[in-house]
Parts: structure tokens; C-alpha cells; sequence
């Protein structure tokens, strides 16, 4: 009887012991919460496929499908510049079947406010930002490149999604935006370009080369090709194969200049900053929590 009591007495102190103030703590094993872990959202792999495009005349110089890791891509650390709100980390790259997840959070970080400001910081929102470890001329390429990226947008005030390429010192090198976005205006999106001959000194005035394009669509919604062909007298900005805006010397300052430069190709998920500005922006309106989703980067030369 004594044993009895004491078998008793043992399974009810188990029981007790998963109790707090009368709330039963989540099993183990039972399903996991998006408070207990980051889980990646379902793809639906809907939308643009870029192997409809004709090829023909190109040579594939470069990809990275996202099958295995991010090996290729320097990883940025830090803040970043344009008054924007997120902390760029490690911990917001996931690369899972064949996809690249870049994530944007609500969350507080402390770091440096850039990779070459190194004044701690806090910060009220993580996000993720890749550069490719290799350098592309069109100049070194036999002319032209072809620079492309199948990207699923996400929608919310206060981000800022883009796939664009640079070189260092700032601009000297030039700046290419193939696609920025407002996840907040999902119908539209913005093409531009930078250069200069002393760093942080651009001679290109944005009012006159920023482009918006107004799709008629939800760019949210599904996959598109966003794409870059880059020549000596011409940048022409493409859509799902179709081209919806040319860059040309005729028309537009130092294109040329860019030809003979090195840029590496940016991922990047920004939160807030001058790209919003008389835009009323409220912090509190931005996402908890978003992804921008890529299946792959691909590089031609002609």
C-alpha cells in the first residue's frame, strides 16, 4: 500500500510540475507556433517562367538556383544607409527547397550602423541582404550582359524590396537598380541608376533617370523576371521578357561611362527610409513579419 501511495503521489508532482499558475504549457511535441518558431511560408510557384523566353544568341555566364547554400553571396552585417530602419543579419537568409527567403521582422537588434560605421546601434526591425562574390562587366563580357532574377514580392507599408547591382567606392562604379519596390504601392515599381568619379559624390540627377513603371497587376501576387540587359550605350529594364524602359546615351548621361565597370549583383529586403519620404510613413503599419522569396539569379553574356 505504501508503494501504491508513493506511485500516486509521484505521477501527481509530474503532473503539478507542466503547470503555471493554472496553464497548461504547450507539449513538446504538438505543433509548432509561429511565436515558438520561424516557419517558412508555402511557395506557390505561380507566375512567370522565365525558360518561355527565347535564349537564343546567349551564353549562361553565372546562376545560382538556390539548391544548396549561399557560398557564392557575401553576407552584409549590419545597418545600411538611406535612413533606413533594419538591421541586416544572417539569421534573416534561409535557403530551403530551391528558394532563396529573405526576411524582414519586428524585432530589436543592437549592431554596427553599417559594415564601415562601426557606432552600435539599436534597431527595431531585422531583415536580410546578399551581394555576389563575383564582379560583372559587360565591357570584360563581349559587350553585353544579361543580368535576371525571378523574384515573389512581398506586399506591406514600409518595404522596401530591390535587385539591383553596384560597385565600390559608391558610385564610381555605377548603380543599377533593375527593380525597387514599395510594398505598399504592389501595382508598380521603380528603375534607376547611379554614377559619379568621386566616391559618394553621384553626378546623375534621379529626378531626371528614375523610372516607374505602373503594371496593372499585383506584383505580390506570384513570381516575375526582373532583368537587366546592359550594353555601352544602353540599359533596357524588362519584365517578364518584355522590355519596359530603355536607359540610352541619346538620351541620358553617363550610361556609357558605366560600361568598362565592375558591379556585383544585390538581394536585398529594406525597411523604411528615404524611399518612403512624403509618404506619411507609421512604423506601426509596417509587417511583423515578411518574406522575399527568389528561385534564381541568372547571368548571360551575348
Amino acid at each position: 500500500m505504501q508503494n501504491l501511495i508513493l506511485v500516486l503521489l509521484t505521477l501527481f508532482s509530474l503532473s503539478c510540475s507542466n503547470t503555471d499558475n493554472g496553464n497548461t504549457t504547450q507539449p513538446t511535441d504538438g505543433p509548432e507556433t509561429d511565436s515558438q518558431t520561424d516557419v517558412l511560408p508555402e511557395v506557390e510557384d505561380t507566375g512567370f517562367d522565365f525558360t518561355a523566353t527565347n535564349t537564343e544568341g546567349w551564353e549562361l555566364l553565372w546562376e545560382d538556383d538556390f539548391d544548396d547554400n549561399l557560398s557564392d553571396w557575401n553576407i552584409w552585417n549590419g545597418g545600411a544607409f538611406n535612413n533606413e530602419l533594419q538591421f541586416y543579419q544572417e539569421d534573416n537568409l534561409t535557403v530551403d527547397d530551391g528558394y532563396l527567403f529573405v526576411r524582414q521582422k519586428r524585432e530589436t537588434e543592437t549592431g554596427v550602423t553599417t559594415p564601415f560605421d562601426a557606432t552600435v546601434k539599436s534597431f527595431n526591425f531585422t531583415s536580410g541582404r546578399v551581394e555576389t562574390k563575383q564582379l560583372f562587366s559587360p565591357a570584360l563580357e563581349g559587350g553585353v550582359l544579361r543580368i535576371a532574377a525571378r523574384i515573389k514580392l512581398p506586399a506591406g507599408a514600409g518595404l522596401w524590396p530591390a535587385f539591383w547591382s553596384y560597385g565600390d567606392p559608391w558610385p564610381t562604379q555605377g548603380e543599377i537598380d533593375i527593380i525597387e519596390f514599395r510594398g505598399n504601392k504592389v501595382n508598380e515599381y521603380v528603375a534607376n541608376y547611379f554614377y559619379g568619379v568621386e566616391a559618394s559624390m553621384p553626378l546623375t540627377d534621379s529626378s531626371q533617370t528614375t523610372f516607374t513603371l505602373d503594371t496593372g497587376v499585383d506584383l505580390t501576387n506570384e513570381f516575375h523576371v526582373y532583368e537587366l540587359e546592359w550594353s555601352e550605350n544602353t540599359l533596357v529594364i524588362s519584365l517578364d521578357g518584355t522590355p519596359i524602359n530603355t536607359f540610352s546615351t541619346a538620351e541620358f548621361q553617363y550610361v556609357d561611362d558605366m560600361f568598362d565597370k565592375s558591379q556585383k549583383i544585390v538581394l536585398n529586403l529594406a525597411v523604411g527610409g528615404n524611399f518612403f519620404n512624403g509618404q506619411n510613413l507609421d512604423v506601426n503599419d509596417i509587417p511583423d513579419s515578411t518574406y522575399m522569396i527568389v528561385d534564381w539569379v541568372k547571368v548571360f553574356k551575348q
